[in-house]
């Protein structure tokens, strides 16, 4: 059960000089602003505050790599990864193309399958055979070694833009774009794939002569910050920036693709938000590469026919319906192999050779969401290899953990600290794999995190969830990594109505009486209160109904659901009052 806290408060006099309520300002404290001019940069984003994209380490020997290769009319190959971060980074590289009318550039996305994550040997020599000059990686590459040293032996070039950690043997790429690189001073370090495509974009047009009006490039920043949160980057500093301004131009889409997504998914496009686009586009984005061809979301964002999107968005829904449906039988399957051992155990490492890797990401989501362990999960399906997803509760750095498992045990791995995804090699047995990630996991120190706590912004009355707190809030949007939505405290209220509404009553609906006598929603989505459970998966007995005093904890938002606007609440937990 998790432990509530409200936040201390901010020093007596915390930006005293701003010119903003008491709860911006203790909303901007806890978010680590510390100065007024540091405070206003946050309050209102700045596209002008991007950073020089030439200061990027490799930038400038990056960029005369690619101009040259465009003047000379070279053969440009850009690899991208199969995730929704590859696939925008692909499509910035796309469009800039086309805008300046080069024509010799293809893009390459591997199945994810078939041949795995980043460079093969196999593709290399399909590149070296079509006579490829330039190989531009994007959202990988960074561990690819042996794959660029074969590929630097037969005189093909690359240059690598990735945003994942770097390995102790840099390949001998041409130039690398990776902002963790140990000589790396540009100050901030966290873009998505995508978000550093778009810097390398801005570098190229800013060095070369071309034709058209640089604030063009404005147009790509939707394929940025769909990445950008979609990779769960954190959403501060210019990241913010790309997002702000990327929601912008999502919401007046030139793409036929999105514009057909939106109609489907019943979306205006005027009000796309960062919700939006985490939970319902970049999922849709992301399914093709998991289950089926990464290619089918390239083309979608690409494609100037009507008719193409109608076909793609149709194939992406099915896809994503059969995910969910799969994912959920993966999540029962394991949890009954979790559950049977009685005690829960420090980590979770479960698999079964029938599942598809595709989804294990989704469903290593839902299996962490309910026991709150790091997750390793495994399977095959119709792969040549076993290969696996890992979600970290925050005890312990993943791909760390990774790299202390014996050498004869992975054929790759990699990602970020919270999550990431590996390959066995064909002669591993499961079985030692899972004793050698268990091992090693008890080895590691386990760092001092409070996973447990939920923490409140403040506590504040159903009155006070009102438009002038909604017109506060939307200053720190966009919500996402780094920068979560507030959650406030509602204290020993009363339930006026409780509900169960969605597919097998899945989601909770709860009202309450305001002062005034107006009522005041809040949703749970994925609360089985005819189970009587809460959101973190404690039973309640009674189940929440009519009449109940309960402590409430919540986001504050707007809706626009079926066109009806009204403030209401977003539940993160609840309690009863005892």
């Amino acid at each position: 059960m998790k432990e509530w806290r409200i936040r201390d408060n901010p020093p007596k006099n915390y930006l005293k000089n701003l010119d903003e309520p008491e709860l911006t300002k203790r909303l901007l404290f806890f978010r680590g602003i510390k100065t007024k001019k540091q405070a206003e940069e946050f309050l209102n984003p700045d596209y002008q505050s991007l950073g020089d994209p030439l200061e990027i380490l490799n930038m400038s020997r990056a960029v005369r790599r690619i101009l040259r290769a465009i003047k000379n009319k070279e053969k440009i190959l850009v690899f991208g990864d199969y995730d929704a971060d590859g696939v925008s980074a692909s499509v910035i590289f796309h469009d800039f193309f086309r805008k300046i009318g080069f024509e010799n550039f293809s893009v390459y996305i591997p199945d994810r399958h078939q041949e795995g994550y980043g460079l093969t040997f196999e593709v290399i020599e399909r590149f070296i055979a079509d006579k490829i000059d330039l190989v531009i990686t994007v959202d990988c590459g960074i561990t690819d070694f042996k794959e660029i040293a074969k590929a630097k032996k037969a005189g093909l070039e690359v240059i690598v833009i990735d945003h994942h950690l770097i390995p102790e043997k840099v390949p001998p790429a041409f130039a690398i774009l990776d902002l963790h690189q140990k000589k790396e001073k540009y100050p901030f370090k966290y873009f998505s794939g995508a978000g550093l495509a778009f810097k390398v974009v801005s570098a190229l047009i800013k060095k070369g002569d071309f034709n058209f009006n640089p604030e063009w490039i404005k147009w790509l920043l939707d394929a940025a910050a769909l990445a950008t949160i979609a990779d769960m980057v954190p959403l501060l500093n210019e990241n913010r920036v790309l997002v702000y301004f990327g929601l912008k131009v999502l919401q007046k889409t030139r793409r036929v693709g999105l514009k057909r997504l939106y109609k489907t998914l019943k979306l205006e496009n005027s009000g796309v938000s960062e919700d939006d686009v985490g939970f319902l586009l970049a999922p849709r984005i992301n399914i093709a590469g998991r289950m089926g061809d990464a290619r089918m979301s390239f083309d979608l964002l690409t494609t100037d026919s009507e008719n193409e999107a109608d076909r793609l968005v149709n194939h992406l829904e099915e896809k994503n319906n059969e995910r969910k449906i799969l994912a959920e039988e993966i999540l029962n399957s394991a949890s009954r192999i979790i559950d049977k051992a009685g005690q829960l155990p420090e980590m979770i490492v479960v698999g079964n050779n029938v599942w598809s890797p595709g989804i294990l990401g989704f469903a290593c989501n839902k299996i962490l969401d309910k026991y709150s362990r790091t997750v390793f999960l495994w399977g095959k399906g119709e792969s040549k290899f076993r290969k696996g997803s890992v979600r970290g509760n925050g005890e312990v750095n993943v791909v760390k953990l990774m790299e202390k498992i014996p050498s004869g045990i992975f054929l790759e791995f990699g990602g970020h600290s919270m999550a990431a995804g590996f390959t066995l090699k064909e002669e591993t047995k499961t079985e030692d794999f899972e004793k050698e990630i268990q091992a090693a996991f008890k080895k590691t120190k386990k760092e001092k995190v409070e996973l447990e706590v939920l923490r409140f912004d403040k506590e504040l009355s159903l009155d006070e969830a009102n438009q002038d707190l909604i017109s506060l809030l939307e200053k720190f949007r966009p919500f996402g990594m780094d920068n979560p939505k507030p959650v406030f405290l509602f204290g020993n209220i009363e339930v006026f109505e409780a509900k169960s509404f969605g597919n097998g009553g899945i989601h909770l609906e709860l009202k309450f009486r305001k002062d005034n006598g107006q009522l005041i929603s809040a949703i749970g989505f994925f609360m089985k209160n005819s189970l009587g459970r809460s959101p973190t998966g404690e039973a309640f007995e009674p189940k929440i109904e009519k009449g109940l005093r309960i402590d409430l904890a919540a986001s504050v938002e707007k809706s626009n659901f079926k066109g009806y606007d009204e403030i209401r609440l977003r539940i993160v937990d609840l309690r009863l009052r005892q």
